[in-house]
């Protein structure tokens, strides 16, 4: 079992721009911790374990002790000069890019924000903002999960099963911290336009049927054709194209 170690992670890291990094044994919601820090940004938090982790939909999120990654980074914005729609896909594409590059072949993206490997899920974004301004990004990555693991409600996978090999959650950490922190920079001035083209490579309902869930008694079913300039999903309804900001997927 490797412990996340705050000394070897800033080592790692490839900028200085991080004001702050916490390394947290237990808490409720990294998130959480990372909305209601009052210090320097941008603030990066790290936990062993969850008790409330968080993902999408009000979804719980399951990670045993030591055994994936959850890692919340914080960013604040004084002035906007374009709006942050389309962020949550920016940054799920930073990380399916930061897979792709330790070798994990096959990732691909759930609109908005999860990350699947061969139909199972390997990790999953939050997005969540106060004011319009304060941003946190919050990261779960399954990284060495044991085998038993109860509370699932769909099929996983872990990153060293990915791999083939073991994998330093710290190295991954620093990873992630560092091309989100570049993400988080440049998004304000560059918008969506550039991660479209690789959000095309691995978006996983392109061309496919699928369901959205928009309510608990709603749902459209068509074909999946990508996302616009704003990170809406594209369906194709019948003999209509029409753009949906929220709901649930399936394949």
């Amino acid at each position: 079992m490797e412990l996340l170690n705050h000394s070897q992670i800033l080592a790692a890291l490839s900028t200085d721009s991080l004001a702050c990094l916490e390394i947290l044994d237990v808490v409720d919601s990294t998130n959480r911790y990372a909305l209601e820090h009052k210090g320097a940004v941008p603030f990066a938090c790290i936990a062993e374990y969850q008790t409330a982790g968080r993902g999408r939909q009000g979804r719980q999120w399951i990670s045993p002790y030591a055994s994936g990654l959850c890692l919340s980074v914080k960013q604040c914005y004084s002035a906007l000069n374009k709006p942050l729609a389309g962020l949550n896909i920016a940054l799920a594409v930073t990380v399916a890019r930061v897979l792709r590059g330790l070798g994990a072949n096959e990732i691909g993206l759930k609109w908005p924000n999860d990350v699947w490997w061969r139909g199972s899920k390997l990790g999953g974004l939050l997005l969540e903002t106060r004011q319009g301004k304060e941003i946190v990004i919050g990261i779960g990555i399954n990284v060495k999960m044991p085998s038993d693991t109860e509370g699932i409600s769909q099929t996983w996978v872990d990153l060293q099963t990915v791999l083939g090999r073991p994998i330093s959650r710290n190295t991954l950490a620093a990873m992630l911290i560092d091309q989100c922190l570049q993400t988080l920079s440049l998004y304000p001035k560059l918008g969506l336009a550039a991660f479209r083209e690789d959000w095309l490579h691995f978006d996983l309902s392109y061309g496919q049927p699928v369901t959205l869930k928009i309510s608990p008694d709603a749902a459209v079913t068509g074909t999946g054709c990508g996302i616009d300039e704003k990170g809406a999903l594209l369906l194709q309804v019948g003999d209509q194209r029409q753009a949906y900001v929220s709901g649930a997927l399936s394949f």
